[in-house]
């Protein structure tokens, strides 16, 4: 059994500034889930202004980013995309308590060219002839996401996971990416290497706003597959507990609802 997770979520609670303390010249570290860089960019922005300290962010693949806090990286805050690597690091006492402060769903995204609708989204999934793209699994919890999916849509359609397991081309969650690294989704079109991407409907409305011409296809609510997002701070980081405090309350929550991602 993993370590104790919460669920909290004030749906109205505020945070009072005179909780949080200035700290100087003195930043500190987040690490965060890649499909998080532009809601935590805001999120950091929004601490600073309530008189929070300033974060140095990184993104990238959350298993990926699990390995580095357990390979001795030192890290205030921890916001992964599955719960299961907030909870993994607060058993081995590398974070203190995980909480679950968000979700998200899957949807598919689709060169415009395609007939792919929700109502033949399996169908044409599974047709040779079409590219693929996913995350990896183990490394980033979207593709562990998005095996799941192909997991469900097998007791619909049987054979269905063997056919995508065997076709689905990996490409992005295999490393860490570089600051000014551009979206693997968005290369993955203007390069040609896909004609449809598994992903976050986050990472979709971010995509879409380089290549609007794409289409984002919605997975059957029966088969979709609801990440759980866990965040936890370092114990004996204040300013991190402090920012998780932050995240949680209502004016986190609401701008993590700005930027499309469901209420925990």
């Amino acid at each position: 059994m993993l370590g104790t997770m919460f669920v909290f979520c004030p749906q109205t609670m505020s945070f009072p500034a005179t909780r949080l303390v200035s700290a100087a010249a003195q930043s500190y570290r987040l690490l965060a889930a890649g499909s998080l860089h532009a809601v935590m960019d805001e999120m950091i922005r929004a601490y600073q202004q309530q008189g929070g300290a300033a974060f140095d962010a990184q993104y990238g693949p959350s298993g990926k980013l699990r390995q580095e806090i357990e390979n001795g990286a030192q890290v205030d805050v921890f916001a992964s995309a599955s719960v299961g690597h907030t909870e993994a690091l607060a058993q081995q006492k590398l974070l203190g308590p995980s909480t679950l402060f968000t979700h998200n769903d899957l949807c598919v995204l689709a060169r415009p060219t395609l007939d792919l609708r929700t109502d033949n989204l399996l169908t044409m999934l599974a047709d040779p002839a079409l590219r693929i793209a996913t995350s990896t699994p183990a490394s980033d919890p979207m593709g562990d996401y998005t095996w799941q999916f192909f997991r469900n849509a097998d007791r619909r359609i049987p054979g269905f996971y063997e056919v995508m397991n065997a076709q689905a081309v990996k490409l992005s969650g295999t490393h860490i990416p570089a600051a000014d690294e551009r979206l693997p989704y968005i290369t993955a079109f203007e390069e040609d290497r896909a004609d449809a991407y598994i992903m976050y409907c986050t990472n979709a409305v971010v995509t879409r706003k380089v290549l609007p011409q794409l289409k984002v296809v919605a997975i059957p609510d029966d088969l979709n597959v609801r990440s759980a997002y866990g965040i936890a701070a370092h114990t004996e980081s204040e300013q991190g507990k402090r920012f998780v405090q932050f995240v949680l309350a209502a004016a986190g929550q609401a701008i993590l609802k700005k930027h499309g991602f469901g209420s925990c």
